[in-house]
């Protein structure tokens, strides 16, 4: 009897410690328990030091026309134009829950840092739904942030268990709008000058050479644009090919996964493109932007083109034509043309900035563009029946710069490599790309086993130049075991040259004291060409604007050197020109 009422009570315990575990667990956002560290701001766009800070049991308010007060206490925010941050840590069971925010204007909701909800416009009350699966049992951070404009303000915030898909058909539901946010300087630094929201597309966004908005400036600024894409709620499972180009420089990636990377180099206007497969759950949309100088403007779409409101076309043009599958590819690409963008711009004999300056263009002359240099930091084109060249980036190109042949400075095509003797043998199944590094093109593949002819060696001793089978392109090179010939009689062939040269006696010289790339131009965003070794000394020709590069002489290249790692050791930096061409 004992025994049994002993076995009757552990059951009942075990009973109600299990009830208790389970009431333990939040259903929704006023849940027992839950602490929110609140901050306010005066302004929209949670900007500058909170003019409130503090705690909260919950996450809803309804403050109609008057200012916020949390838990019953005055912040100090205006009843227009101001902000709030709620930050809490939950512990949830395994499942999928449904989050609901109620908001008047605008919310986000993160979970764990990822952008669940993304619904930052003016708008009157409304309710946004989205749906999110632990996998296992957690604590997890939920930062839900609000901005008011003007007139009523809300902000109620709950979660439970999701009772099934949410609909889709009914709403024409595409997917969260892109929420943006603008820095100042070209590194995503510091607390964003403005933010704003763009349609549930892809990005088409071309600002000129005028601002964002707010107190974005027109040059050197950077931008963030995050968009969070459900499947299949959102799009179908499937491949995807998603195209991008940009002016000047950018990233983009999918689930921490980069697609793309034009990030520390200009990007040219090119059109890049790459295939990615979703899976089923949510993914998260990242590109990131930098503008330096005169044009601004950035591109992504996708096809086929699910999930976008409007459509965006691979050539920027309107929606495809109708029926299943993929949407078309690129239109076939216009003439191409730049347009000048500086208020004077040096026509040059050859792609160099030492080449002789055959006349000075003036902005928003238009000319057709003929040619290319290898890196595209320089473009040919035609002025009055003479060809010439500009640098690329004073100037706006107008079509697919693709599709412009690489050309030597004498305007005929770039020479082509010409044999070494070297061979070597393949040691795995090797990718030839167009160019030396792991985004160029993919241009053929050749099998584990094979000999192959090596033309030559990129500047940082990686990639090889080979022929294989009349495929000449780049690879790999620590997946090639020379064979025939060694590695110092390799030429460079990847546009940079030679680094040893005799040193100067004449003029302003400066020495290196490091290991010193020399580029293209006056800044980290253009290609190297060349560099100098620790000790070497170069004739200096010009002083940058900025005052932070020398242009200068080495050997036969003339190029841009940074500035901090040289001593000048004959003449004197004032007497040199002070000009970025």
């Amino acid at each position: 009897m004992k025994s049994m009422f002993r076995w009757t009570f552990i059951a009942i315990l075990c009973t109600a410690l299990i009830g208790g575990l389970g009431l333990a667990t939040p259903s929704h956002g006023k849940a027992y328990g839950i602490s929110w560290i609140v901050s306010v701001f005066n302004n929209r766009d949670l900007a500058g030091t909170p003019v409130w800070s503090g705690t909260s049991p919950t996450a809803s308010y309804t403050w109609g026309q008057g200012a916020p007060t949390i838990n019953g206490q005055v912040t100090g925010a205006p009843v227009d134009n101001f902000s709030v941050r709620f930050q809490t840590s939950v512990f949830f069971t395994a499942g999928t829950y449904r989050f609901t925010v109620q908001v008047d204007d605008g919310a986000r909701l993160y979970i764990d840092g990822f952008l669940l909800i993304n619904d930052w416009q003016s708008n009157a009350l409304h309710t946004i739904e989205a749906d999110f699966n632990f996998a296992m049992d957690g604590t997890h951070t939920i930062v839900v942030e609000m901005f008011d404009s003007v007139g009523d303000a809300t902000i109620i915030v709950t979660w439970a268990l999701s009772p099934g898909p949410l609909p889709t058909a009914t709403t024409g539901f595409v997917g969260a709008p892109w929420y943006a946010e603008f820095f100042d300087g070209l590194d995503l630094a510091g607390t964003p000058l403005f933010t704003s929201s763009y349609p549930p597309s892809g990005l088409n966004l071309n600002w000129g050479e005028g601002s964002p908005g707010g107190t974005v400036p027109v040059d050197n600024f950077s931008a963030r644009f995050t968009r969070t894409l459900n499947v299949p709620t959102d799009l179908p499972k499937g491949s995807y090919t998603f195209y991008a180009r940009a002016d000047d420089s950018f990233r983009f990636q999918i689930d921490q996964t980069v697609i793309f990377d034009y990030w520390d180099v200009f990007a040219g206007d090119q059109n890049v493109t790459a295939e990615v497969t979703l899976l089923d759950g949510p993914h998260d949309l990242r590109f990131e932007y930098r503008e330096r100088t005169v044009n601004a403007y950035l591109f992504l779409t996708w096809t086929p083109p699910n999930a976008q409101d409007p459509i965006l076309n691979p050539d920027g043009g309107g929606p495809p034509g109708p029926g299943p599958g993929p949407a078309p590819g690129p239109s076939p690409a216009p003439a191409v043309t730049a347009t000048v963008a500086v208020p004077v711009l040096n026509f040059r004999a050859a792609p160099d900035p030492g080449a002789a300056v055959l006349a000075q263009l003036a902005s928003g002359q238009t000319y057709p563009v003929t040619g290319k240099s290898w890196d595209s930091a320089w473009l040919q084109i035609t002025v009055n029946g003479q060809s010439g060249w500009v640098m690329a980036q004073y100037v706006t190109i107008t079509g697919d710069i693709s599709t412009v042949p690489v050309v030597d400075g004498g305007g005929g095509p770039a020479p082509a490599p010409q044999p070494t003797g070297v061979r070597g043998q393949v040691l795995g199944n090797l990718i030839i790309r167009d160019a030396p590094g792991v985004r160029a093109n993919q241009i053929g593949m050749m099998p584990w086993g094979v000999e192959v002819d090596i033309l030559g060696r990129d500047s940082g001793h990686t990639w090889y130049q080979v022929n294989y089978n009349g495929v000449v392109g780049w690879s790999f090179a620590p997946w090639i075991k020379l064979t025939v010939g060694t590695f110092d009689s390799l030429p460079y062939t990847d546009g940079s040259r030679p680094v040893w040269a005799t040193p100067p006696t004449t003029g302003v010289i400066a020495q290196a004291y490091g290991n010193m790339r020399i580029r293209s131009g006056p800044g980290l965003q253009y290609p190297k060409i060349s560099k100098a070794q620790w000790g070497t000394r170069v004739e200096v020709l010009a002083l940058s604007t900025d005052g932070w590069w020398l242009k200068v002489r080495h050997g036969d290249v003339i190029g841009w050197t940074y500035r901090t790692w040289y001593e000048i050791v004959q003449g004197s930096l004032n007497t040199v020109p002070v000009s970025d061409q």
